[in-house]
């Protein structure tokens, strides 16, 4: 048996089909999803079509991500608290941009579940943890660990911190596919694993796989993600684009900038002009392009 397993897509679908493709040409027929389906890049429609399509025809596993989970609590909170500006503009465009039957999609999902089919042994399934969908678990640290320590089965498939590995601990082992739609490394090769089993261990393929980048890229500029989320849209383009990733360093840059200017700083209140010096200091311009530096 083969499966496919995929995790943080966020809304790319020119990746997503690259990788629905590929997984079609080898016989595939199993999809495990981990989760974090849209959000950071336009038109969400386009990857829902696609999973909806595979959901119809496939043997799919789906697991609810953080952003998912986000996304439902903005519904269920009355839909407050976002605005546009980078901070939470890119979560507000995708949310303007999904449907009810989505938004009910997300939600018939857990967070965690045992996949199991006939004889092939079980594996634990999770975007961040078992326990939160925002745990992020990395190699050798103390709570990737106790998650490895406590799990059900042998196997935990995971995904959330967009860093492809495979671990061991005390005969547990933790696969993590990679991302997709927004990866980590490898000059920004799309991202996913193949695991292959005759009926006893699974052993993982990490694959990374090259794709037309062009078609996500021009798709930023034909919508309102740009102008609801500009810095946030920049950084997804320039992570597309060569698979380094400065969100987190960037955000933080933009909130000290804020707080020293006016003594303080609340998330999303952060003003655009912080985000653009942040942008600019880390050499990145609105199309998420490399700024030569200065000799």
């Amino acid at each position: 048996m083969e499966i496919a397993v995929i995790s943080d897509i966020h809304g790319n679908y020119a990746a997503l089909q690259a990788v629905i493709d590929m997984s079609m040409s080898r016989g595939i027929t199993r999809f495990i999803f981990l989760g974090d389906y849209v959000t950071d890049c336009p038109d969400p429609q386009k990857t829902m079509e696609k999973i909806y399509v595979l959901k119809q025809y496939f043997d799919c596993t789906f697991v609810r991500g953080n952003r998912e989970e986000y996304l439902l609590n903005y519904r269920a909170n009355g839909e407050k608290g976002w605005h546009k500006g980078s901070a939470s503009g890119s979560l507000l465009y995708s949310y303007n941009n999904l449907t009810g039957k989505d938004l009910d999609f997300f939600d018939s999902m857990p967070i965690y579940t045992v996949w199991q089919e006939g004889n092939c042994t079980p594996m634990d399934v999770c975007h961040g943890s078992p326990e939160k969908a925002g745990e992020l678990l990395f190699k050798d640290k103390r709570n990737t660990k106790r998650v490895l320590t406590h799990l059900k089965t042998d196997y935990l498939l995971h995904g959330h911190n967009h860093v492809q590995d495979s671990y061991i601990y005390r005969g547990k082992r933790s696969i993590n596919p990679g991302s997709v739609g927004i990866p980590w490394y490898y000059g920004g090769k799309a991202q996913f694993a193949i695991l292959h089993s005759q009926g006893k261990a699974w052993e993982e393929e990490l694959i990374q796989l090259d794709y037309d980048r062009d078609e996500i890229l021009n798709a930023f500029q034909g919508t309102q993600l740009m102008e609801m989320a500009p810095a946030w849209a920049a950084i997804s383009m320039h992570t597309i684009r060569t698979g380094v990733d400065l969100n987190q360093t960037i955000l933080l840059r933009a909130m000290r900038l804020c707080e020293e200017d006016n003594g303080t700083v609340t998330w999303p209140d952060i003003p655009e002009k912080y985000w653009a010096i942040a942008l600019r200091e880390n050499n990145i311009d609105l199309f998420g392009r490399d700024i030569p530096k200065k000799e």
